[in-house]
């Protein structure tokens, strides 16, 4: 925002010299070229004035178009969702890049923080500055969405503590929990449902197709979370019932003429559809069940590592490590272990026959 040139434009738009548009003001002239110039400022008393003067807002006498700032913000937030998961360092200075323009925006540091909690097993460092900054922006944040989101991440980071650092967080994330409002998803009337109800041709259609995919992932999230709570109590037989309506309403709603990563509505979903055909056998592993074990072992292993032949890795080497390390930990914590063994070597057999494919396609 240049107040001297917006002065100066508007001087110049109603045909005012700088002498006369001081005497006006009861100024010097000589004041009106340092605003203009840039070499000082109005005083504070003076701002108000000068907007009476040339009959503008506030806003407009500064140059402010807060749908200008929304865009600007939206835009630096879609090129640092482009690095969330790949490259931490460039996602986060993306955003702190941002908040040095508008160091008031909320959403910006929600997504920072955001950014340190899944990237938490970072270290000490970025879990202070994700304790630091959820504190600032649950104090100073008017968004409810933004709140939740914020005390939700910082739970995030209590569940690592206590998985990966054996520490007792429970009263801290019970605490951050109970200061939640209830939001329930029909009470929620925002663009996306009413655009979906009530505008009319392509757009309104594709508002309604964005909130079919929504409510589809929360539908199978919400039946994955009820299959978890029945497991942790030891009642199987539910649990796998669970599992299994998560990975239908999951399956229902592929692409059919899809394949892969593709073939989800929603990118990344391949994740939840495989780790939930290792949670069904899970569950038969320890009713005794066995017969079907193998063919479901086989199963998530396809979804989850065949999803990634139809996207171009930036990383090879990196992201299959991440991808091998991440489904290992998946197998072990479920207690596959105790049945068989977990076998790779088909997965790394195939990514390196395609590794060197690409590289002979590119020499």
């Amino acid at each position: 925002m240049n107040l001297g040139c917006r002065i100066r434009e508007l001087r110049k738009e109603r045909n005012l010299t700088q002498e006369r548009l001081a005497a006006a003001l009861n100024i010097s002239a000589q004041a009106i070229s340092k605003w203009e110039m840039g070499i000082s400022y109005p005083d504070m008393s003076m701002i108000p004035v000068l907007a009476g003067f040339f009959g503008v807002s506030l806003d407009a006498l500064f140059d402010f178009n807060i749908e200008n700032v929304e865009k600007e913000i939206d835009k630096i937030r879609l090129e640092f969702n482009q690095y969330f998961w790949d490259n931490f360092e460039k996602a986060e200075q993306i955003l702190l890049d941002g908040l040095k323009l508008y160091p008031s925006s909320i959403q910006l540091k929600t997504d920072l923080l955001e950014l340190y909690a899944y990237h938490v097993d970072r270290g000490d460092e970025i879990i202070n500055k994700a304790f630091a900054l959820g504190s600032q922006i649950i104090y100073v944040s008017q968004d409810i969405f933004c709140t939740c989101r914020t005390k939700a991440n910082l739970i995030h980071i209590y569940e690592y503590l206590e998985k990966e650092r054996n520490q007792d967080h429970y009263e801290d994330i019970k605490e951050i929990i109970d200061s939640l409002p209830y939001i329930y998803p029909y009470m929620l009337q925002d663009k996306m449902r009413l655009s979906a109800s009530y505008i009319k041709g392509e757009e309104g259609m594709r508002e309604a197709l964005n909130l079919k995919n929504i409510e589809w992932q929360e539908f199978f999230i919400a039946c994955d979370t009820v299959a978890h709570r029945y497991f942790t109590l030891g009642d199987y037989e539910n649990a796998l019932a669970s599992f299994q309506e998560s990975v239908d309403i999951i399956e229902r709603f592929m692409y059919p003429d899809k394949q892969g990563y593709d073939a989800y509505p929603i990118g990344g979903t391949h994740a939840n559809h495989a780790i939930a055909v290792l949670d069904i056998a899970a569950c038969l592993f320890r009713l005794g069940r066995i017969e079907t074990l193998d063919a479901l072992i086989a199963k998530a292993k396809h979804i989850y590592f065949d999803a990634y032949e139809s996207i171009q890795l930036w990383d090879y080497n990196k992201q299959i490590r991440e991808m091998e390390e991440y489904f290992t930990k998946e197998y072990h914590q479920k207690g596959l272990d105790e049945y068989k063994p977990l076998d790779l070597s088909e997965v790394e057999k195939r990514f390196f026959e395609k590794r060197m494919a690409s590289d002979q396609r590119e020499q």
